[in-house]
C-alpha cells in the first residue's frame, strides 16, 4: 500500500508540473500576432522578483506584476511551492534531470549563491541599473522559446504548413546559457534551483518565516531515505533537521518515508542565515560596479542604427525595465524586431531593434507594445503608433539605382505607407528622371523602404535614429504631425501598410 500511495504522488506531482509547463507554453504559443493579448503575460503578473527588482531600479511601484503580492502572502504561508510545483524552469530542469551520468555532491556553502544574486540585483537595482533578466528563471524560459525553439519549430512545421520561418541573431549566448543551467543537473539535482536562482532566493527568505513547514518527529529511525530523495538537499537525518529555506515544497520526503516521521504543520523555529561578511561585502560591491559598467562596452558607431520598437521609453528607463523576454520579437510579422548583442551596452543584450534590412514596422501592427510585460514598449492604438517616430530614413546616393546608375527605381517610394518618399524630376549628367527623395517631417522610420530596397548589400536607403521621439506618458500625435501629414496624402489604388513579397 505504501508503494502504491508513493507512486500516485509522484503522478500527481508531475501532473501538477506538466500541467502548469504546458499552460506556459500554451501562452507562449498564444502570443502571436492577430491574437488578442488577454493572459498571455499571466506568469509574468505573479513574478515577485520582476516587481521588486523594476520598482526599485525605476523608483516606482511597477503595477505590471503586482499581483505578485499574491505570491508573497503564500510563500509566508507555505514556503516555496511555486519551485516545487509552479516553475516552468523547475519542470524543464526535472523533466531532463538523469541519473545516467554520477552526480557530485557540492559544498553546502554554494547555496549560499542565490541569496548573493538577490543581494546583487538589489543593489544594483538601488544604483540604477536592473540585470533581473539575467537571472528570472520565467524570463528565461519564455526568452529560450523564442530564440531557440520558436525557429526550430517553424521550420519544421514549414514542410507541412506554409509558415514565414522565424529567425534571430544573437542566438548562441542564450541557448549556452540555457544548456549551462540545464548541464547543471550532472553536478547536483536542481544545481540552479538550490544555488543560483534570485527568485528561489527571494521565495527561500519568505519560507525562513513562513508558517507551514516540514519537520521531524521524536522517533526518526535514521534510514536516510529522506536525506537521499530529496533534490535541494534541505533534509539532514542525522540531525532531524529540514531548512525551510531550501525545501521546495516537493512532498516527497512526506510521502516516501516508510516510517511517516516527516510532518507538514504549523511551526515558528527557523534557521538563520549563514552568509558571511566576505561575502556580503563582494555581493554589494560587484552590484555597486556593475550598475556603471553596464553602461560601458558599447558600440557607438552603431548608436545611429539603434532603433527601437515605435513606443518605447526612453532608453535609460527603457534597458531597466525591459525584461528581455522575447514577446515583442516573436509576435512582429516581418521579423523585423532582433535581439540586440552589445549595440546598447551589457545591459542591453537580447533587447529588442528594428533591424529593417531584415523586416519594417508595419503600419497596421502595434502588437509589440500589446505584448509587453512591464510595458517597456506603451500600449498604442493604431492611430498613435503611425506618429511614434523610431527614425529617419537617409539615401545613399552613390549606391541608388536612380542616383547613381541613372535607372528608374521607385521602390522605395511605393514602399513608404506616409507617403514620406517623393519621387521627382532631377536632372544629373544631363539625364533627367524621376528620382527618391525623403521628406524629413513626415518620415517615421519603420524602415519598409529599406527592407524593399532591391540591391545587394546594405540598402540604399537606411534607417537611422536621427529625431527618435521616445516618452514615457503623453501622445505622439500633435496638431503639426496631423498637418504635414494631411497635405501629403494622396489617392493611392491599394491601401497603404502591409508590403508583401511579390513570391
Amino acid at each position: 500500500m505504501a508503494i502504491s500511495k508513493t507512486k500516485r504522488h509522484r503522478m500527481l506531482r508531475w501532473i501538477i508540473q506538466i500541467s502548469f509547463l504546458l499552460l506556459f507554453i500554451f501562452f507562449f504559443v498564444q502570443t502571436r500576432y492577430g491574437l488578442d493579448i488577454t493572459f498571455q503575460n499571466l506568469f509574468f503578473k505573479f513574478d515577485p522578483l520582476i516587481f521588486i527588482i523594476l520598482s526599485i531600479s525605476e523608483r516606482t511601484i511597477v503595477t505590471a506584476a503586482l499581483l505578485s503580492i499574491f505570491l508573497i502572502i503564500g510563500s509566508l504561508i507555505f514556503g516555496r511551492f511555486f519551485c516545487g510545483f509552479i516553475c516552468p524552469l523547475g519542470s524543464i530542469i526535472d523533466i531532463f534531470d538523469t541519473h545516467a551520468v554520477k552526480q557530485y555532491k557540492i559544498s553546502l556553502s554554494v547555496k549560499n549563491g542565490k541569496y548573493l544574486i538577490l543581494l546583487f540585483l538589489t543593489i544594483a537595482a538601488l544604483a540604477g541599473s536592473s540585470f533581473v533578466h539575467f537571472f528570472d528563471p520565467l524570463v528565461i524560459v519564455e526568452r529560450s522559446l523564442t530564440l531557440i525553439a520558436y525557429p526550430v519549430v517553424t521550420y519544421l512545421l514549414d514542410a507541412f504548413i506554409p509558415l514565414n520561418n522565424a529567425f534571430y541573431t544573437e542566438t548562441l549566448i542564450a541557448f549556452l546559457f540555457f544548456v549551462a543551467i540545464i548541464g547543471a543537473n550532472i553536478v547536483a539535482p536542481r544545481f540552479w534551483c538550490r544555488n543560483l536562482c534570485p527568485l528561489g532566493g527571494l521565495l527561500a527568505t519568505l519560507a525562513k518565516f513562513s508558517l507551514f513547514k516540514f519537520t521531524f518527529a521524536e522517533h526518526c529511525e535514521q534510514c536516510g531515505i529522506c536525506e537521499k530523495i530529496c533534490p535541494t538537499g534541505a533534509l539532514q537525518y542525522t540531525e532531524a533537521t529540514i531548512d525551510s529555506a531550501e525545501c521546495i515544497d516537493c512532498l516527497r520526503c512526506l510521502y516516501e518515508c516508510p516510517y511517516r516521521t516527516i510532518e507538514y504543520r504549523p511551526t515558528v523555529t527557523r534557521r538563520p542565515f549563514d552568509i558571511t561578511r566576505r561575502q556580503f561585502i563582494v555581493a554589494c560591491g560587484t552590484g555597486l560596479v556593475a550598475a556603471p559598467l553596464a553602461k560601458t562596452f558599447l558600440h557607438p558607431k552603431l548608436n545611429g542604427r539603434l532603433l527601437r520598437p515605435p513606443g518605447a521609453i526612453p532608453e535609460s528607463d527603457f534597458l531597466n525595465i525591459c525584461i528581455h523576454c522575447g514577446k515583442c520579437m516573436k509576435v512582429c510579422p516581418t521579423n523585423g524586431l532582433q535581439p540586440c548583442f552589445l549595440e546598447a551596452g551589457i545591459n542591453g543584450l537580447w533587447t529588442p531593434r528594428l533591424v529593417p534590412r531584415v523586416g519594417g514596422c508595419e503600419k497596421n501592427c502595434n502588437m509589440c507594445g500589446q505584448v509587453c510585460p512591464t510595458s517597456a514598449i506603451r500600449k498604442l492604438s493604431l492611430e498613435e503608433k503611425t506618429y511614434a517616430r523610431i527614425g529617419t530614413a537617409v539615401i545613399d546616393r552613390n549606391r541608388c539605382i536612380a542616383w547613381e546608375q541613372d535607372k528608374v527605381c521607385l521602390i522605395c517610394d511605393e514602399a513608404c505607407p506616409y507617403n514620406a518618399i517623393s519621387s521627382l524630376n532631377e536632372t544629373i549628367r544631363s539625364t533627367t528622371l524621376l528620382r527618391p527623395f525623403v521628406n524629413e517631417r513626415i518620415c517615421t522610420g519603420c524602415g519598409l523602404c529599406e527592407s524593399r530596397c532591391p540591391i545587394e548589400g546594405p540598402a540604399a536607403i537606411e534607417v537611422f535614429s536621427i529625431d527618435e521621439e521616445r516618452i514615457k506618458t503623453g501622445s505622439y500625435i500633435t496638431e503639426e504631425k496631423k498637418r504635414l501629414r494631411a497635405c501629403e496624402e494622396r489617392q493611392e489604388d491599394i491601401p497603404s501598410g502591409f508590403i508583401l513579397d511579390d513570391n
